[in-house]
Protein backbone atom coordinates (compact mmCIF):
# COMPACT_ATOMS: atom_id res chain seq x y z
CA UNK A 1 0.00 0.00 0.00
CA UNK A 2 1.27 3.57 -0.85
CA UNK A 3 1.83 6.21 1.65
CA UNK A 4 -0.62 9.14 1.67
CA UNK A 5 1.53 11.94 -0.05
CA UNK A 6 0.73 15.28 2.24
CA UNK A 7 -1.06 18.10 0.31
CA UNK A 8 1.82 20.04 0.36
CA UNK A 9 4.06 17.66 -1.46
CA UNK A 10 1.19 17.15 -3.74
CA UNK A 11 0.64 20.78 -4.81
CA UNK A 12 4.95 21.46 -5.20
CA UNK A 13 4.83 18.17 -7.18
CA UNK A 14 2.22 19.66 -9.47
CA UNK A 15 3.81 23.12 -9.46
CA UNK A 16 7.25 21.02 -11.10
CA UNK A 17 4.93 19.50 -13.71
CA UNK A 18 3.25 22.46 -14.80
CA UNK A 19 7.17 24.12 -15.01
CA UNK A 20 7.99 21.29 -17.05
CA UNK A 21 4.86 21.72 -19.21
CA UNK A 22 5.79 25.39 -19.40
CA UNK A 23 9.46 25.01 -20.54
CA UNK A 24 8.52 22.38 -23.27
CA UNK A 25 6.08 24.67 -24.64
CA UNK A 26 8.16 27.49 -25.06
CA UNK A 27 11.18 25.29 -26.64
CA UNK A 28 8.43 24.53 -29.39
CA UNK A 29 8.06 28.32 -30.14
CA UNK A 30 4.51 28.43 -28.68
CA UNK A 31 2.26 31.25 -27.81
CA UNK A 32 3.23 33.19 -24.77
CA UNK A 33 -1.13 32.93 -23.64
CA UNK A 34 -0.30 29.61 -22.65
CA UNK A 35 -3.58 28.88 -20.86
CA UNK A 36 -2.45 26.44 -18.04
CA UNK A 37 -0.09 29.56 -17.22
CA UNK A 38 -2.22 32.19 -17.73
CA UNK A 39 -5.16 30.34 -15.81
CA UNK A 40 -3.06 29.89 -12.88
CA UNK A 41 -3.71 33.27 -11.50
CA UNK A 42 -6.25 36.32 -11.85
CA UNK A 43 -4.76 39.24 -13.96
CA UNK A 44 -3.92 42.58 -12.16
CA UNK A 45 -3.95 44.90 -15.39
CA UNK A 46 -2.52 48.11 -15.05
CA UNK A 47 -3.25 51.02 -18.01
CA UNK A 48 -0.92 52.03 -20.13
CA UNK A 49 -1.63 55.28 -22.04
CA UNK A 50 0.31 55.64 -25.29
CA UNK A 51 0.89 59.62 -26.30
CA UNK A 52 -1.02 61.37 -29.23
CA UNK A 53 2.19 61.61 -31.15
CA UNK A 54 5.27 58.61 -31.37
CA UNK A 55 8.19 60.89 -32.09
CA UNK A 56 11.28 61.54 -31.05
CA UNK A 57 12.60 63.95 -32.42
CA UNK A 58 10.35 66.25 -31.52
CA UNK A 59 11.56 67.57 -27.63
CA UNK A 60 7.76 67.03 -25.76
CA UNK A 61 7.02 64.01 -27.89
CA UNK A 62 9.88 62.79 -27.15
CA UNK A 63 9.88 62.76 -23.37
CA UNK A 64 5.98 61.18 -23.31
CA UNK A 65 7.40 58.77 -25.70
CA UNK A 66 10.03 57.56 -23.26
CA UNK A 67 8.12 57.86 -20.95
CA UNK A 68 5.36 55.48 -21.95
CA UNK A 69 8.37 52.66 -22.60
CA UNK A 70 9.37 53.63 -19.51
CA UNK A 71 5.86 52.89 -18.15
CA UNK A 72 6.07 49.24 -20.06
CA UNK A 73 9.13 48.42 -18.22
CA UNK A 74 8.56 49.33 -14.50
CA UNK A 75 4.97 48.14 -14.71
CA UNK A 76 5.59 44.87 -16.38
CA UNK A 77 8.77 43.85 -15.34
CA UNK A 78 9.79 45.66 -12.01
CA UNK A 79 6.10 45.53 -10.46
CA UNK A 80 4.92 42.13 -12.60
CA UNK A 81 1.79 43.72 -13.63
CA UNK A 82 -0.81 43.04 -16.53
CA UNK A 83 -0.84 45.75 -18.87
CA UNK A 84 -3.30 47.29 -21.27
CA UNK A 85 -1.64 49.13 -23.93
CA UNK A 86 -3.89 52.23 -24.36
CA UNK A 87 -3.88 53.54 -27.92
CA UNK A 88 -6.82 55.22 -27.70
CA UNK A 89 -5.23 59.03 -27.94
CA UNK A 90 -2.70 58.28 -30.69
CA UNK A 91 -3.22 59.83 -33.75
CA UNK A 92 0.68 60.24 -35.03
CA UNK A 93 3.14 57.43 -35.49
CA UNK A 94 6.41 58.35 -36.56
CA UNK A 95 9.15 55.54 -37.88
CA UNK A 96 11.37 56.42 -34.82
CA UNK A 97 9.27 56.48 -31.90
CA UNK A 98 7.09 53.21 -33.05
CA UNK A 99 9.98 50.98 -33.07
CA UNK A 100 11.54 52.37 -29.55
CA UNK A 101 8.19 51.31 -27.91
CA UNK A 102 7.84 48.16 -29.93
CA UNK A 103 11.57 47.00 -28.81
CA UNK A 104 10.77 47.76 -25.36
CA UNK A 105 7.76 46.10 -25.38
CA UNK A 106 9.04 42.72 -27.16
CA UNK A 107 11.78 43.20 -24.90
CA UNK A 108 9.90 43.15 -21.98
CA UNK A 109 7.62 40.07 -23.44
CA UNK A 110 10.81 37.91 -23.54
CA UNK A 111 12.12 38.41 -19.93
CA UNK A 112 8.37 38.31 -18.21
CA UNK A 113 7.39 35.22 -17.17
CA UNK A 114 4.76 33.90 -19.53
CA UNK A 115 2.03 33.59 -17.31
CA UNK A 116 2.03 37.84 -17.77
CA UNK A 117 -0.40 39.23 -20.13
CA UNK A 118 -0.32 42.46 -22.48
CA UNK A 119 -3.38 43.47 -24.25
CA UNK A 120 -4.57 46.53 -26.80
CA UNK A 121 -6.68 48.93 -26.84
CA UNK A 122 -6.75 50.50 -30.13
CA UNK A 123 -8.33 54.27 -31.08
CA UNK A 124 -12.08 53.65 -32.74
CA UNK A 125 -11.90 53.75 -36.65
CA UNK A 126 -13.71 57.35 -36.46
CA UNK A 127 -11.59 59.51 -39.16
CA UNK A 128 -8.56 58.98 -41.44
CA UNK A 129 -5.97 59.44 -38.46
CA UNK A 130 -7.04 56.36 -36.29
CA UNK A 131 -7.71 54.01 -39.38
CA UNK A 132 -3.61 54.55 -40.10
CA UNK A 133 -2.90 53.62 -36.29
CA UNK A 134 -5.19 50.86 -36.19
CA UNK A 135 -3.21 49.78 -40.10
CA UNK A 136 0.18 50.42 -38.59
CA UNK A 137 -0.64 48.50 -35.43
CA UNK A 138 -1.13 45.45 -37.72
CA UNK A 139 0.96 45.87 -40.53
CA UNK A 140 4.13 45.93 -38.35
CA UNK A 141 2.52 42.81 -36.50
CA UNK A 142 2.77 44.39 -32.96
CA UNK A 143 -1.50 43.09 -32.57
CA UNK A 144 -0.08 39.26 -33.49
CA UNK A 145 2.86 39.11 -30.97
CA UNK A 146 0.54 40.45 -27.95
CA UNK A 147 -2.16 38.58 -28.85
CA UNK A 148 -4.96 40.59 -29.95
CA UNK A 149 -4.75 39.73 -33.96
CA UNK A 150 -8.56 40.04 -33.41
CA UNK A 151 -8.64 43.57 -33.40
CA UNK A 152 -7.00 44.03 -36.50
CA UNK A 153 -8.48 45.49 -39.18
CA UNK A 154 -9.95 43.02 -41.32
CA UNK A 155 -8.65 44.17 -45.30
CA UNK A 156 -5.76 42.89 -47.29
CA UNK A 157 -2.34 44.56 -48.01
CA UNK A 158 -3.46 46.39 -50.91
CA UNK A 159 -6.35 47.93 -49.16
CA UNK A 160 -4.23 49.55 -46.56
CA UNK A 161 -3.24 53.47 -46.53
CA UNK A 162 -0.42 54.45 -48.54
CA UNK A 163 1.82 55.44 -45.74
CA UNK A 164 1.38 52.23 -44.15
CA UNK A 165 1.33 48.74 -46.37
CA UNK A 166 5.22 49.16 -46.99
CA UNK A 167 6.23 49.34 -43.46
CA UNK A 168 8.13 46.04 -42.54
CA UNK A 169 9.16 44.90 -39.02
CA UNK A 170 11.88 42.36 -38.17
CA UNK A 171 14.01 41.42 -35.21
CA UNK A 172 17.09 39.35 -34.60
CA UNK A 173 20.05 38.26 -32.50
CA UNK A 174 22.92 37.90 -35.83
CA UNK A 175 23.96 39.13 -38.11
CA UNK A 176 23.18 36.93 -40.69
CA UNK A 177 19.45 36.02 -39.63
CA UNK A 178 17.60 39.22 -41.67
CA UNK A 179 19.75 42.33 -42.72
CA UNK A 180 20.83 41.14 -45.92
CA UNK A 181 17.43 39.94 -46.76
CA UNK A 182 16.53 43.83 -46.59
CA UNK A 183 19.13 45.19 -48.61
CA UNK A 184 18.64 42.53 -51.32
CA UNK A 185 15.10 42.67 -52.07
CA UNK A 186 15.88 45.95 -53.79
CA UNK A 187 18.97 44.18 -55.88
CA UNK A 188 18.89 46.09 -59.16
CA UNK A 189 17.15 49.11 -58.30
CA UNK A 190 19.85 50.86 -55.85
CA UNK A 191 22.92 52.13 -57.22
CA UNK A 192 25.67 49.58 -56.73
CA UNK A 193 28.12 51.35 -54.77
CA UNK A 194 25.32 52.83 -52.83
CA UNK A 195 24.00 49.26 -52.27
CA UNK A 196 27.79 47.79 -51.36
CA UNK A 197 28.09 50.94 -48.62
CA UNK A 198 24.62 50.28 -47.46
CA UNK A 199 25.01 46.29 -46.88
CA UNK A 200 28.22 47.14 -45.64
CA UNK A 201 26.99 49.89 -43.14
CA UNK A 202 24.08 48.15 -42.11
CA UNK A 203 25.77 44.88 -41.50
CA UNK A 204 28.52 46.56 -39.16
CA UNK A 205 26.09 48.52 -37.36
CA UNK A 206 24.28 45.45 -36.22
CA UNK A 207 27.68 43.46 -35.19
CA UNK A 208 28.56 46.57 -33.18
CA UNK A 209 25.13 46.88 -31.99
CA UNK A 210 25.72 43.63 -30.59
CA UNK A 211 29.54 43.82 -29.64
CA UNK A 212 29.25 47.00 -27.73
CA UNK A 213 25.96 47.98 -26.40
CA UNK A 214 25.51 45.27 -23.95
CA UNK A 215 28.68 45.41 -22.95
CA UNK A 216 27.44 46.86 -19.51
CA UNK A 217 24.60 47.11 -17.43
CA UNK A 218 21.17 49.11 -18.76
CA UNK A 219 20.55 50.68 -15.51
CA UNK A 220 17.35 50.99 -16.47
CA UNK A 221 16.04 49.06 -13.16
CA UNK A 222 15.44 45.66 -14.53
CA UNK A 223 17.44 42.73 -14.82
CA UNK A 224 19.89 42.76 -17.01
CA UNK A 225 18.58 41.51 -21.11
CA UNK A 226 20.87 38.54 -22.01
CA UNK A 227 20.44 38.48 -25.57
CA UNK A 228 22.03 41.11 -27.98
CA UNK A 229 18.71 41.35 -30.27
CA UNK A 230 18.13 44.32 -33.06
CA UNK A 231 14.49 45.87 -33.82
CA UNK A 232 14.66 46.83 -37.37
CA UNK A 233 11.91 48.68 -39.50
CA UNK A 234 11.93 48.80 -43.45
CA UNK A 235 9.72 51.16 -45.82
CA UNK A 236 9.44 52.28 -49.61
CA UNK A 237 7.41 54.79 -50.70
CA UNK A 238 7.78 58.00 -53.75
CA UNK A 239 11.12 56.36 -54.62
CA UNK A 240 13.07 55.95 -51.59
CA UNK A 241 13.98 53.09 -48.93
CA UNK A 242 13.98 54.20 -45.26
CA UNK A 243 16.01 51.40 -42.94
CA UNK A 244 15.86 52.09 -39.03
CA UNK A 245 17.04 49.55 -36.87
CA UNK A 246 17.57 49.88 -32.91
CA UNK A 247 19.08 48.24 -30.15
CA UNK A 248 18.40 48.25 -26.56
CA UNK A 249 21.95 48.39 -25.08
CA UNK A 250 24.05 51.20 -23.30
CA UNK A 251 24.21 54.15 -26.07
CA UNK A 252 27.17 55.48 -27.45
CA UNK A 253 28.22 57.68 -24.91
CA UNK A 254 28.43 55.02 -22.34
CA UNK A 255 30.10 52.14 -24.64
CA UNK A 256 32.91 54.88 -26.40
CA UNK A 257 35.28 55.29 -23.48
CA UNK A 258 34.92 51.11 -22.83
CA UNK A 259 36.00 50.35 -26.17
CA UNK A 260 38.73 53.23 -26.86
CA UNK A 261 41.68 53.73 -25.13
CA UNK A 262 41.49 57.19 -23.01
CA UNK A 263 44.05 59.09 -24.84
CA UNK A 264 42.94 58.46 -28.20
CA UNK A 265 39.30 59.87 -26.81
CA UNK A 266 41.51 62.79 -25.59
CA UNK A 267 42.37 63.57 -28.76
CA UNK A 268 39.35 63.42 -31.02
CA UNK A 269 37.54 65.24 -28.62
CA UNK A 270 39.69 68.40 -28.58
CA UNK A 271 37.94 68.34 -32.37
CA UNK A 272 34.72 68.56 -30.60
CA UNK A 273 34.94 71.46 -27.80
CA UNK A 274 31.84 73.69 -26.97
CA UNK A 275 29.82 70.87 -28.58
CA UNK A 276 27.20 68.96 -25.93
CA UNK A 277 28.74 66.24 -24.72
CA UNK A 278 26.58 63.53 -25.80
CA UNK A 279 26.56 65.06 -29.27
CA UNK A 280 30.13 64.95 -29.58
CA UNK A 281 30.72 61.54 -28.65
CA UNK A 282 28.13 60.09 -31.46
CA UNK A 283 30.72 62.31 -33.72
CA UNK A 284 33.70 61.07 -32.38
CA UNK A 285 32.20 57.33 -33.07
CA UNK A 286 31.80 58.71 -36.65
CA UNK A 287 36.04 59.54 -36.87
CA UNK A 288 37.21 57.00 -34.95
CA UNK A 289 35.11 54.50 -37.21
CA UNK A 290 36.60 56.11 -40.42
CA UNK A 291 40.34 55.60 -38.90
CA UNK A 292 39.68 52.16 -37.87
CA UNK A 293 41.34 50.35 -40.43
CA UNK A 294 42.38 46.60 -39.40
CA UNK A 295 40.30 46.72 -36.33
CA UNK A 296 37.34 44.70 -35.88
CA UNK A 297 34.02 45.70 -34.41
CA UNK A 298 35.37 49.35 -34.12
CA UNK A 299 32.14 51.13 -35.31
CA UNK A 300 32.78 51.28 -38.91
CA UNK A 301 29.12 50.83 -40.03
CA UNK A 302 27.88 54.29 -38.66
CA UNK A 303 30.88 55.96 -41.02
CA UNK A 304 29.63 53.58 -43.87
CA UNK A 305 26.26 54.95 -43.71
CA UNK A 306 26.97 58.39 -43.09
CA UNK A 307 29.40 58.89 -45.62
CA UNK A 308 27.44 56.91 -48.59
CA UNK A 309 24.28 59.20 -47.30
CA UNK A 310 26.68 62.48 -47.97
CA UNK A 311 27.32 61.15 -51.12
CA UNK A 312 23.57 61.08 -52.54
CA UNK A 313 21.62 63.71 -53.35
CA UNK A 314 17.95 62.22 -51.76
CA UNK A 315 17.86 61.05 -48.27
CA UNK A 316 19.45 61.60 -44.94
CA UNK A 317 20.58 59.78 -42.18
CA UNK A 318 20.01 60.08 -38.33
CA UNK A 319 21.52 58.85 -35.46
CA UNK A 320 20.44 59.12 -32.26
CA UNK A 321 21.79 57.58 -28.95
CA UNK A 322 21.41 58.36 -25.23
CA UNK A 323 20.15 62.05 -25.13
CA UNK A 324 21.89 62.90 -27.95
CA UNK A 325 20.53 63.03 -32.32
CA UNK A 326 23.13 63.85 -35.09
CA UNK A 327 21.44 63.83 -38.27
CA UNK A 328 22.46 64.98 -41.93
CA UNK A 329 19.78 65.85 -45.52
CA UNK A 330 20.98 64.81 -48.78
CA UNK A 331 19.13 67.13 -50.41
CA UNK A 332 20.42 70.78 -48.31
CA UNK A 333 23.54 69.28 -47.42
CA UNK A 334 23.03 70.65 -44.06
CA UNK A 335 23.96 68.55 -40.96
CA UNK A 336 22.29 69.33 -37.56
CA UNK A 337 22.61 67.68 -34.16
CA UNK A 338 20.89 68.48 -31.00
CA UNK A 339 21.54 66.87 -26.90
CA UNK A 340 18.01 65.97 -25.34
CA UNK A 341 16.86 66.15 -21.61
CA UNK A 342 15.71 62.24 -21.92
CA UNK A 343 17.66 59.54 -22.88
CA UNK A 344 16.09 56.70 -25.06
CA UNK A 345 18.55 54.35 -23.09
CA UNK A 346 20.11 52.03 -26.55
CA UNK A 347 21.03 53.75 -30.15
CA UNK A 348 18.76 54.03 -33.09
CA UNK A 349 19.98 54.76 -36.85
CA UNK A 350 17.26 55.76 -39.28
CA UNK A 351 18.97 56.29 -43.14
CA UNK A 352 16.71 56.72 -46.53
CA UNK A 353 18.33 56.67 -49.74
CA UNK A 354 16.94 56.56 -53.45
CA UNK A 355 15.54 53.27 -54.90
CA UNK A 356 14.73 53.19 -58.83
CA UNK A 357 10.66 51.81 -59.16
CA UNK A 358 10.12 48.19 -59.21
CA UNK A 359 9.77 48.32 -62.89
CA UNK A 360 12.79 50.19 -63.49
CA UNK A 361 11.23 53.07 -64.46
CA UNK A 362 12.04 55.30 -61.50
Amino acid sequence: MRPRLSGRLIAKRLRRRVREREKRHRRRGGSRFWKAARASRPPRFVRIYLPRELNLRHSSHRQVTIAACRSIRETFLRDKHDIILDFSRTRTIKAEGMLLVVAELDRAIRMAPSSQVVQCRLPPPLDHETRVVRQVLEQIGLLHRIGASSQAPSKGDDEYDESVRHWRYATGTRVDEKPGDVLEAHEGRVAPALMQSMQVGLAEALINSGHHAYQADRQDGCAPFREKRWWMFTHERDGLLTVTVCDLGIGIPRSLPLTWDRAILKRVGAIFTGVEPQVAAIQMALVLGQSSTGQTHRGRGLPQIWNATQASSAGGVGISSGKAYVGFDSATGVAHDMQFKTDIQGTMISWTFQVEAADGTG
